[in-house]
């Protein structure tokens, strides 16, 4: 139960919370409102994020999340924890069943075994040092290998495997950690001779790891666990434990794409940097942020030649996030104005955040200061490209930024970016203030524009096996090994023989063993028109371009439907239907882009990452 509170008390953001009731108003670190306890004239009433907690001048009232809901709505203890509990989308572990709270220890316990299991291996085998040598020619110190927990799994197949039984701990476990896999041969170690990256989520408990190739012969350079429940790559940030006090202390976060990325900005001094894991910055990742009530976010992308073709891309995609995020979080009037704003640095070209950390340290620290606000990034990005010298310049131009300005949820920023496109276009500030209101981003795919599907899309793509599911299926029982790379939920799939046979592949099963007959048939049936790759061509990158495509095609289905019941007048006046097709089409605005930008990008980031 205590454990409960706490993590309820660090989740709920305590000034938006008291903000629903209270009209606050920022004072330095605090916020300042009249206190809802006694009549008063002259604000004496703080809260303060920071220590979480609130506090009256006048009256002496004092506390926390919990007391707050105690005192305003008579709540008993029990009753505020839940009401809170819910409010930040947790699961509280007292009120579980006491076997799933005895999983979940054990699922911590078998992480924390393996972690011991691969620092022993770091230093206690010729081969894992080895590997210590590599790291120190890479620059990271004996200090960040101890502090980071680095470690090495050997190659020995089944090396883990053996020293979790010995510990005590089921086959199934095991593979419910992630930690073990299930193939032709049986069970075997998911990580073998692989430079290994301990993830922890923000209390310290080491709930995943990342494991880097260390040879140049192993499929994926970089693998992670697989998704369990302790795991959830999305809404994790790589070394926030180690970030907190100085993301606190700075009221501001710096996030860059890779494990060593991270790992070498704190080594150079950047100590509020966290690691996204392959993503800009996911809604989870914002608001786990957020919730820190810190001021700013700096996404540093990649310099190298990808990282800087798709910058303007991939700020337009994080300024979509961080709007979505904003809305979703039903932000009031306080919290509008004075939530996390995201920024956005490039770096040079040809260099990563874990290379100019160890080269040229100043200068790194002074792109970071340099960062643009995410909108004012893209709309800049926008504008170099169009020729604002001609009229159908200034409208191509408008077309893309207009509906992103459109889209920002804070009345003033909204604002100040019009006025900035006004001056850009010479167009009145009000005319595009209602031109946004009636034209938001949706209708790019509505009339065909950016969002319009490509000419290699899922409809077309797909004709090997007759529907973006069994040609996915089909790369994963072909290559099983990747599962983990297609970023699904078994709903995804609406066939139940594939919606089975996926959720098989994800718990570590083989397609060729261990699958029940009409499974093994549809194993069969996929692997005659699996497809063939070239040397060229990553499975794992396929696999990913799969998945995406299917969640794109499966929206593009939904969004036909919700099109076809309006059309046909169901729905009463129409509003619920719209606002239904706004949200798929957003949905499918993002997955085009992220697909799209896979399909370009992949294979050079993940070469990037091996440099």
């Amino acid at each position: 139960m205590p454990g409960d509170f706490d993590l309820v008390k660090e989740r709920v953001d305590i000034v938006q919370l008291i903000g629903e009731r209270v009209q606050l108003k920022k004072a330095g670190r605090v916020y300042k409102g009249l206190c809802p306890f006694h009549s008063e004239k002259t604000p004496s009433f703080q809260v303060d994020p920071d220590r979480r907690r609130y506090h009256c001048f006048g009256c002496s009232r004092d506390g926390d999340v919990f007391t707050w809901l105690e005192e305003q709505d008579g709540l008993e203890p029990a009753e505020a924890l839940k009401v809170l509990a819910e409010r930040a989308g947790l699961e509280l572990t007292s009120w579980r069943a006491p076997e799933e709270r005895e999983r979940e220890k054990r699922l911590l316990d078998a992480n924390d075994t393996a972690y011991f299991y691969f620092r022993q291996a770091l230093r206690g085998t010729e081969r894992g040092k080895q590997v210590a040598r590599y790291l120190a020619e890479r620059g990271i110190e004996p200090e960040t290998v101890e502090r980071f927990g680095l470690g090495y799994a050997p190659d020995l197949g089944d090396g883990l495997l053996g020293y979790l039984r010995k510990k005590g701990f089921s086959d199934e476990e095991s593979v419910a950690a992630g930690l073990i896999g299930s193939g032709e041969r049986g069970l075997y170690d998911w990580f073998r001779d692989r430079l290994i990256v301990p993830i922890k989520d923000g209390r310290g408990r080491v709930v995943a790891f990342g494991g880097r190739a260390m040879r140049a012969d192993q499929p994926g350079k970089y693998v992670n666990s697989r998704q369990t429940a302790l795991f959830n790559k999305g809404a994790t940030l790589y070394a926030l434990d180690a970030a907190r006090a100085a993301i606190r202390k700075e009221r501001a976060a710096v996030i860059v794409e890779g494990y060593f990325d991270a790992i070498a900005m704190h080594q150079a001094g950047f100590a509020n940097t966290v690691a996204s894991m392959g993503t800009a910055l996911t809604e989870d990742q914002y608001h786990a942020l957020d919730t820190m009530r810190i001021e700013r976010a700096i996404v540093a992308f990649d310099g190298d030649a990808a990282g800087q073709r798709s910058a303007e891309q991939r700020g337009s995609d994080l300024a979509r996030q961080v709007q979505r995020a904003v809305q979703r979080a039903g932000r009031g009037s306080v919290t509008a104005r004075t939530g996390l704003a995201v920024y956005v640095t490039v770096l040079p070209n040809d260099t990563d955040p874990d290379e100019l950390a160890r080269r040229d340290p100043e200068r790194l620290r002074t792109l970071v200061g340099a960062a643009k606000p995410v909108l004012e990034f893209v709309i800049d990005r926008i504008a170099r490209r169009s020729d604002l010298a001609r009229a159908d310049g200034r409208r191509r131009f408008l077309a893309e930024a207009l509906p992103l300005v459109g889209d920002e949820p804070d009345p003033l920023t909204r604002e100040l970016y019009l006025g900035t496109l006004s001056k850009l276009t010479g167009v009145e500030q009000e005319s595009l203030r209602r031109e946004a209101a009636a034209a938001p981003a949706r209708t790019q795919i509505e009339s065909g524009g950016r969002g319009a599907a490509p000419p290699d899309g899922p409809e077309t793509s797909t004709k090997q096996t007759g529907s973006p599911a069994r040609y996915l299926m089909a790369l994963l029982t072909r290559f099983p090994e990747e599962a983990a790379r297609a970023d699904l939920e078994p709903s995804d799939l609406d066939d139940p023989d594939l919606r089975a046979l996926y959720e098989q592949l994800q718990a570590g099963k083989h397609p060729t063993s261990d699958l029940p007959a009409h499974l093994a048939a549809v194993v069969a049936a996929l692997g005659a028109s699996a497809p063939e790759f070239g040397d060229e061509v990553e499975p794992g990158q396929a696999i990913e371009i799969a998945a995406l495509s299917l969640r794109e095609w499966n929206l593009r289905r939904r969004l036909e439907a919700a099109g076809a019941r309006l059309r046909r007048g169901e729905g009463g006046d129409g509003t619920v239907l719209d606002g239904e097709i706004a949200r798929l089409a957003d949905q499918l605005a993002e997955l085009m882009k992220r697909r799209e930008r896979h399909t370009v990008l992949h294979a050079a980031d993940v070469d990037k990452r091996d440099e």
